[in-house]
């Protein structure tokens, strides 16, 4: 059961990215913690994760805005390395309940207030913006949502907002890992679910290349983050 969650959570997350645009770690992070401890769980959906985003960076390489991208990764990538220090001495089932009300708070933004929400294009908004994402991503492997605003504020066009982003998560994915192993926290019998989930969410990726033209992305999108809340709702209610 838990190798067909990791395959076919990267598959789903590979396709997903591919049609939206982002939340491949948001769709695996709605499956994992079902089969994984909070620990575990962003660890292997950043690792697997890590792939997809370079093969990204460098198709778009040319695109990257390193104006725009800088602030941000900056302050992302110092925020996620202090959290993940911290992660170790947490309570993992008060982790969890704090992750599930995380889920559905994250649902409710994203159903009901993220097409209000407009950052302005300025390094500082970046550096905000960064920060509260590498805390999210810290905890929880989440920080596309708390950036994605300033990203397509600041970005030029469609393909520098897909390079600026995929950069950041490449360089931010690589510090939190690192972080999580010089604080002895990443799990190393991960690395056959990492090999697996890789190549799956490649295969996804593909996938999503083919559906993409047939499905709305816009209420793919509302499925997706309606069964975010379900899940969150799910997992709290597993520690009541």
């Amino acid at each position: 059961m838990v190798w067909l969650a990791v395959t076919l959570g990267s598959v789903l997350a590979g396709t997903l990215q591919t049609v939206t645009g982002f939340g491949s770690v948001v769709l695996m992070m709605i499956i994992f913690p079902f089969f994984f401890n909070m620990i575990d769980s962003p660890a292997l959906a950043l690792s697997i994760n890590m792939l997809y985003c370079a093969i990204l960076c460098i198709k778009y390489r040319r695109h990257i805005d390193w104006r725009v991208s800088i602030p941000p990764t900056a302050t992302y990538s110092i925020v996620t390395y202090i959290v993940t220090g911290l992660v170790g001495g947490a309570d993992l089932s008060v982790l969890l309940v704090v992750f599930s009300v995380f889920l559905m708070l994250l649902s409710l933004y994203f159903l009901l207030f993220s097409h209000k929400v407009k950052a302005a294009p300025k390094p500082i908004v970046g550096v905000g913006c960064g920060a509260f994402a590498g805390v999210a991503a810290g905890l929880f492997a989440i920080g596309g949502p708390p950036i994605a605003p300033y990203f397509v504020a600041a970005a030029k066009d469609h393909k520098s907002y897909v390079a600026s982003m995929q950069l950041l998560f490449v360089v931010t994915n690589i510090i939190n890992i690192a972080g999580r192993m010089i604080n002895g926290i990443f799990n190393w019998s991960l690395w056959p679910y990492i090999a697996a989930g890789s190549v799956c969410i490649l295969f996804g990726l593909k996938l999503g290349e083919l559906v993409s033209g047939k499905i709305d992305p816009a209420k793919l999108r509302l499925v997706v983050y309606a069964f975010v809340g379900i899940s969150g709702l799910a997992l709290l209610l597993q520690q009541l």
